[in-house]
């Protein structure tokens, strides 16, 4: 048989698939910012929670130094950065009149992702897509295309 692709016009086939708890991913780009509001509207649609997650990437350290510097990134970017952007986006999403959970975790980002995913029973997972030229998405890979093979969830992808 041959497989249906989703396009993003098609909201009938989103909802049918719906069960009740979203799942979005951000990163302040913003195709995150899309992301949220499309996964903003399907929650105001179908009912669903909606959790919004700040994945800090987690990269292997080079050596003590760097361990170090790591560390002091993320505890950075976790205490300042990463709590003001959950709060814009939460009350982006309270504007629309969708209450919103919001978090911050520390992983390899799709693999984070799909791992709440997996644990909240999410029906959807919702992220932005970053337009780069084919040889910048080969060397350095997509968030969104590795969540795409590895998520539990369908995944809708947002340009």
């Amino acid at each position: 048989g041959s497989a249906a692709r989703f396009d993003g016009t098609d909201r009938e086939t989103l909802l049918i698939i719906m069960k009740n708890h979203i799942v979005a991913g951000i990163d302040g780009s913003p195709e995150s910012e899309a992301a949220v509001d499309e996964a903003t509207d399907l929650a105001r649609a179908t009912g669903a929670s909606l959790q919004i997650v700040y994945v800090v990437p987690s990269h292997p350290p080079a050596g003590p130094g760097a361990y170090t510097s790591e560390c002091n990134r993320s505890d950075v970017t976790e205490q300042d950065y990463a709590p003001a952007l959950l709060r814009q986006f939460e009350l982006r999403c309270a504007r629309k009149g969708v209450a919103v959970d919001s978090m911050t975790a520390l992983g390899p980002v799709a693999e984070t992702i799909a791992d709440i995913a997996k644990a909240s029973d999410a029906s959807l997972v919702v992220v932005g897509h970053r337009s780069r030229g084919a040889f910048r998405r080969v060397l350095l890979g997509s968030v969104a295309d590795r969540l795409v093979q590895i998520s539990p969830a369908p995944v809708l992808v947002v340009r």
